[in-house]
């Protein structure tokens, strides 16, 4: 593994930077504006204190190498031009881009991999956007030895970002899926394992926003019902089920108080279509969601396109693009959409 940049228990230098890094300690200068500051008040976002409707775009490979860093950072503008204002960003990226930044004892990450990170955070900042940040993916090739390993990673993570308050964390993509039932280190597949890790962030960086959850709609609501966890962060793998049926659902469910937000719209159903060509009744499906979301306060949902934004065979985009036919392939009519109806709503873009 190359340079490391954070180390529990211990003081690297780090290229660029003349210090150490320490518990506690501030990270890079930042370039941006100092107010983002990312907060809950019962199931309503703040951001500096004001009412803030979160509005996002799965990209979770962000951080793959500098090329996707810089094309993520890239679209920024665009997306906040369409009422778009947050981003998913994974430590382990996504099916179409998987790594494992962690030293096996999880006390360390790669410092490329870190440095990427911080400058999408602190783009975001600048920009007033929040970013969920992802620790742990189920087909990333991972190296953690053991279930202390997966605790250690988590506390470097939760220590190496405590600068930035533009950011929630999500613990772990997918813990119901059966992929990870190879990782015999750690049982995500259990919902109290994923509480216990949200409950260390918490330990941690108390003021931290955490949360995790997948597309098991018998999980999410063990997950969502506890004190330890802030957001129920799930995703759905089809149209079978709404998020806004699922928001109503998981509230029924007693998951009260607190926000929830789909942040894979859709998951891999998605992969069965064209690179960026949507038909109508796809977008009849898109288009629900966004207006479940604009009907039902403290329900978020992001956009998630397997073939455009994690493509297991071609480049990942997160640009806009095209208005998504076969002769200008592409997702700004989502994101043309979010900002009509977000108008027409009354919101402040």
């Amino acid at each position: 593994m190359p340079s490391i940049l954070f180390r529990l228990q211990e003081l690297p230098r780090v290229g660029g930077l003349d210090r150490p890094l320490r518990s506690g300690y501030k990270g890079h200068t930042m370039t941006t504006k100092p107010s983002a500051l990312l907060t809950l008040d019962g199931q309503h976002w703040l951001l500096d204190g004001r009412p803030f409707d979160l509005w996002g775009i799965r990209t979770a490979s962000g951080t793959m190498n500098d090329a996707q860093c810089r094309h993520l950072i890239d679209q920024f503008d665009d997306y906040l031009a369409h009422g778009v204002n947050a981003v998913t960003v994974f430590y382990q990226g996504c099916r179409g881009g998987n790594y494992d930044p962690f030293t096996p004892d999880g006390t360390a990450v790669d410092a490329g991999h870190q440095a990427r990170m911080e400058r999408i955070l602190q783009a975001a900042a600048g920009r007033g956007m929040v970013v969920i940040v992802g620790l742990f993916y189920q087909a990333a090739p991972i190296t953690l030895a053991d279930a202390a390993a997966v605790r250690n990673a988590v506390r470097t993570v939760t220590e190496a970002l405590r600068p930035y308050r533009n950011v929630i964390l999500n613990v772990c993509n997918e813990p119901n899926s059966g992929e990870w039932k190879k990782f015999k280190a750690f049982d995500f597949n259990d919902p109290r394992r994923v509480i216990d890790l949200c409950r260390l962030v918490h330990d941690i960086d108390g003021d931290r926003i955490v949360g995790g959850g997948g597309y098991d709609h018998a999980f999410n609501p063990v997950v969502g019902r506890s004190d330890d966890v802030d957001v129920l962060l799930f995703d759905t793998a089809g149209i079978e089920h709404t998020s806004g049926a699922l928001f109503d659902r998981f509230r029924a469910e007693g998951v009260d108080g607190k926000p929830m937000v789909n942040v894979e719209t859709f998951g891999g159903w998605t992969k069965q279509f064209p690179r960026g060509v949507f038909d109508e009744d796809v977008r009849a499906a898109y288009f629900r969601e966004i207006d479940d979301a604009l009907a039902r306060p403290g329900l978020s949902v992001f956009f998630h396109n397997n073939p455009w934004c994690q493509s297991t065979t071609e480049p990942l985009r997160y640009d806009l693009g095209g208005y998504g036919t076969a002769g200008d392939p592409g997702i700004r009519w989502y994101f043309e959409r979010v900002r009509e109806r977000r108008r027409t709503a009354g919101c402040r873009l």
